[in-house]
């Protein structure tokens, strides 16, 4: 029995961290070593945008959007004093103000050269990315959360990695650090962004941190337009892996640049949230992930790690388990040092938090029983 626990459990866990990256990258070898090419890394002057658009979805947001538009406002500064990036791109500035009921909007007037666009009626993140994207004329568009802080170097960064000449970019993704983050969450975020380099490796990751994510637009329309109407939850997963599917020698570059996250409660159990992006792995997962599979098998490889991790609760379990039946003295003095630690710190509260969500997941799968649409066209 115990070695059942602990062997299932371990499976589980290398699922969720190098499993499938490693599995993705034996695999992306053995399809592409022919035909791979070696692409100069020097700048290509020509191929820098024109035009940049960064989309800021918003509702409710008036803490922290004046923070986040001083950062963006310092890295166009930036961007605009590097003789070696020329032509400046023209940058416009739009946040999508989602029947915002607090002084987002005033927020936003503060800097005159921020565009908004209000949304009377609540239509919820997806739908604001979606008409704004459609409407824009940019070559580029970042989508940016609010509460996002970037370096003033980010978008000098940005232009250095897409004006390179290897061929098939798609999107970039900065690296991810909350910003009131504990010790715990160092940890587990350094662990994600090594992760997320190997899946780099073969092609970019299908999950990227919605805090800031760049696409080239004319792919980003063409992965909305096959998403269909439905309203998905999980924006930073969905549209990386349609890209993946719809254009399997396409590249998603990680990481570029890094970037902070002010608006994240470390010490909040944050249930709400949790069980809306549970809810939407759930959604694509039954969705897309069977044809991403036959599309493009080394970015369905990919997000099967978001898979073992809806799961990642059961995983820990199982081995805790293991061991208490094997070691059955310590059992008393680990659960009061977790108690302990569950009262005073906020790492420990928020990742309970998580792992209440993860052991709801076959609750909520039992649930889930209608179908929904938006399988790509």
């Amino acid at each position: 029995m115990i070695p059942i626990l602990l062997s299932l459990g371990i499976f589980g866990i290398l699922g969720l961290s190098v499993l499938c990256p490693l599995l993705a990258l034996s695999g992306y070898y053995f399809l592409h070593r022919k035909s791979e090419e070696k692409s100069s890394s020097g700048p290509d002057l020509s191929s820098f945008p024109l035009r940049i658009e960064i989309i800021i979805p918003a509702h409710n947001e008036a803490a922290l959007m004046g923070a986040t538009l001083k950062s963006i406002h310092q890295a166009i500064r930036y961007l605009r004093t590097r003789p070696r990036i020329q032509p400046v791109p023209q940058i416009k500035v739009h946040v999508g103000a989602d029947a915002c009921t607090d002084k987002t909007s005033e927020e936003v007037r503060r800097f005159p050269r921020v565009c908004i666009t209000k949304f009377e009626e609540k239509s919820g993140k997806w739908a604001v990315i979606k008409t704004l994207v459609t409407e824009s004329r940019s070559d580029w568009v970042l989508l940016v959360d609010a509460g996002t802080l970037w370096p003033k170097t980010f978008l000098s960064d940005v232009m250095q990695r897409i004006g390179t000449r290897k061929q098939g970019i798609m999107a970039i993704a900065p690296s991810y650090r909350p910003q009131r983050a504990g010790w715990l969450h160092r940890i587990l975020w350094g662990l994600e962004t090594t992760l997320k380099r190997i899946e780099a490796i073969c092609g970019g990751p299908v999950s990227l941190h919605g805090a800031t994510v760049g696409y080239k637009t004319p792919f980003l329309k063409k992965a909305l337009d096959s998403l269909g109407n439905t309203p998905w939850l999980n924006d930073d997963v969905v549209i990386p892996l349609t890209l993946r599917a719809l254009y399997p020698k396409g590249v998603i570059l990680y990481p570029v640049g890094e970037v902070r996250d002010a608006g994240v409660e470390q010490h909040q159990l944050d249930l709400g949230r949790r069980k809306r992006l549970l809810i939407g792995n759930l959604q694509w997962v039954r969705a897309l992930l069977p044809s991403c599979l036959r599309r493009n098998p080394v970015a369905g490889v990919v997000a099967g790690r978001r898979l073992f991790r809806v799961l990642w609760a059961y995983w820990v379990a199982l081995i805790v388990f293991g061991l208490a039946l094997a070691f059955q003295f310590v059992v008393l003095p680990t659960a009061a040092a977790v108690g302990v630690l569950m009262v005073t710190s906020g790492s420990f509260r928020q990742l309970s938090g998580a792992a209440l969500i993860s052991l709801l997941a076959p609750i909520l799968i039992i649930q889930a029983n209608k179908q929904p649409q938006g399988a790509w066209k």
